[in-house]
């Protein structure tokens, strides 16, 4: 729905955090080329599809198998690590929904994302209103974190915002927007997008100075830099009473990468990271061009190599991860592949 997202920058709109729209202006990057997919781990593959596929419109592309793979074996921390996974793609980008047949205990005991996180903390959902995607959400099983009504942030803007949290422990960001107050000649071409993917870190200069290098964009849009955002209708949202907030926007081709830190409450910075197979959102796979490029920007910027570069997916994948721990892919493959970013067509706008 990037036309939508377009559309209501030129009147100003808000983010559920205060954002502007997302950028059009960036221009893209030779090496970092895309936004591959989202993963993201789950108990059961066949209801999340059902669940995702009649709230957001998420439309199941890919089923795969994962295993005697030495790569999500290293992740995993142990050998013989099996995983059913099912892509479901949006007009702009897609998550890898993953069911780990054997998780580790330690994934086991892992609790769920907490709103301000640390790690990946939710993915954000604009959609028309009259799809009543939020509605569908909570009617799917899904529970309000926040205000179980959406919240309108800004009377100016025809936009209306609520997170829930699915049985799997994931996060939805959910924007509706009342079309019919658009001045726009037409109504939008598309009706859901997947409109970002968000980092809630405990240390927002270091993440911003990381993927500045990391994705080449030296000046991301910033809100509350010098004086955190706050609102009571921001803490309707978000279910964290006098909550603080800063941000900050990098727009990576297809898909949009949120950092946040909510100072009022303390994000962890933790000492071991979350299990690949625990369940939530367990990474970022982002496209590239020219993989030893691409590990030296990883590198240079600040972050871990976790794999060297492997086969997978029909072309090669290497893990690494940010200063916070998050896991990020790098991988290479053919444009007509399921697990390109090259698959949506003009972004999806």
């Amino acid at each position: 729905m990037r036309r939508l997202a377009t559309g209501l920058s030129v009147i100003a709109l808000l983010s559920a955090c205060g954002s502007s729209g997302p950028q059009t202006d960036v221009p893209p990057d030779s090496i970092i080329t895309g936004v591959s997919y989202i993963g993201a781990s789950v108990s059961d593959l066949e209801k999340t599809a059902e669940l995702y596929g009649g709230a957001v419109d998420l439309t199941p592309v890919d089923a795969a198998e994962i295993s005697d793979n030495p790569q999500f074996d290293t992740l995993a921390g142990r050998a013989g690590v099996q995983a059913r996974t099912q892509m479901m793609r949006s007009v702009n980008a897609q998550i890898r929904f993953m069911k780990f047949g054997n998780p580790s205990p330690e994934a086991q005991a892992t609790s769920h994302m907490d709103v301000q996180g640390p790690g990946i903390a939710h993915v954000c959902y604009q959609v028309n209103q009259d799809t009543q995607a939020y509605q569908k959400f909570l009617a799917g099983g899904a529970k309000h974190i926040g205000d179980e009504k959406m919240v309108h942030l800004n009377p100016k803007n025809p936009v209306f915002y609520a997170y829930a949290r699915d049985r799997n422990g994931l996060i939805s960001e959910i924007e509706h927007v009342d079309v019919s107050q658009l001045d726009l000649p037409e109504p939008p071409k598309n009706r859901y997008r997947i409109r970002h993917v968000s980092l809630a870190t405990p240390d927002m200069d270091r993440m911003v100075e990381f993927y500045s290098a990391f994705l080449d964009q030296h000046s991301p849009r910033r809100v509350g830099k010098w004086m955190a955002v706050s609102s009571e209708k921001i803490d309707r949202v978000s279910g964290l009473k006098d909550s603080k907030v800063e941000m900050a926007w990098f727009q990576v081709r297809n898909l949009e990468l949120e950092i946040f830190q909510y100072h009022s409450h303390p994000t962890e910075d933790l000492e071991t990271p979350r299990p690949v197979d625990a369940l939530g959102y367990n990474m970022i796979v982002f496209d590239v061009s020219d993989m030893a490029a691409a590990r030296k920007r990883l590198v240079d910027a600040g972050g871990t190599v976790m794999t060297e570069p492997g086969p997978m997916d029909g072309g090669e994948i290497m893990f690494g991860r940010d200063p916070d721990g998050n896991l990020i892919g790098l991988q290479t493959s053919e444009t007509d592949s399921v697990v390109s970013s090259q698959n949506f067509e003009n972004n999806g706008i």
